[in-house]
């Protein structure tokens, strides 16, 4: 289904969480792109939840850029314009991609506006992506599917939100790559101060937070458990 969206498209949004810009992205499905010769424009989704100036080296490493926040509606004017500079058409054709919980359909309903129309189908378009309205000249592909991620990358599924934190096997694994990902970000939301180990981090929070065995042992399942919920929910 993925390919079926580049090969119909005029230009590719892939859809980032501006928390973890490099674990968001698709090497794969961008090569895909460049080898069907497809323009690409990388959206920097959920920029509410960090500081603009924490990314500016990784923004380096992304084609066309643009920072969005969905939830905020922040940005939406200016991706409008980038995907016409970058399309080069009077009607573009663009297709949507990114993994779940990065906000693909929540950038597709911010470009449409609430007055969302879906387009009736169209003769050479593959069953099952759906063409939407952004306006006159952008028709936006839309598709259930959304980028596989492999299903033994449990820390991945984790921190992209696609795995329920009660339901992951290892979570103290998961907390502590946050933990070490975000350089310290997950400490001071928690109120302690951080360490150079993260397990030591992660047991400090727990009992900072109260989340303790019986003789005082901290909880480190439990805290970690807590701590994704937190992260998947745009606390952190």
């Amino acid at each position: 289904m993925v390919d079926d969206v580049i090969r119909q498209s005029d230009v590719v949004l892939e859809v980032l969480d501006a928390r973890l810009i490099d674990e968001t992205r698709n090497a794969e499905i961008e090569k895909r792109i460049e080898k069907a010769d497809k323009k690409l424009i990388h959206v920097v989704n959920k920029i509410d939840l960090i500081d603009k100036d924490s990314i500016k080296e990784k923004l380096k490493e992304l084609s066309n850029p643009v920072f969005v926040s969905s939830k905020e509606r922040l940005g939406t004017t200016i991706l409008k314009n980038k995907i016409m500079e970058v399309g080069r058409k009077d009607i573009v054709t663009v297709g949507v991609v990114g993994y779940p919980n990065t906000g693909k359909s929540s950038v597709i309903n911010a470009l449409a506006g609430s007055n969302k129309a879906r387009a009736s189908p169209t003769s050479g378009f593959t069953k099952g992506i759906q063409k939407v309205k952004a306006g006159s000249r952008i028709t936006l592909l839309d598709t259930p599917g959304v980028i596989p991620i492999d299903d033994q990358d449990i820390v991945r599924h984790a921190l992209i939100g696609s795995k329920n934190a009660q339901n992951i096997k290892d979570p103290d694994l998961v907390a502590i790559e946050l933990i070490r990902l975000l350089k310290g970000k997950v400490e001071k939301h928690y109120g302690v101060e951080p360490n150079d180990d993260p397990e030591i981090s992660l047991e400090k929070i727990a009992v900072k937070m109260n989340r303790l065995k019986k003789g005082g042992v901290p909880d480190v399942d439990n805290i970690s458990k807590t701590i994704i919920m937190d992260w998947q929910r745009g606390r952190i």
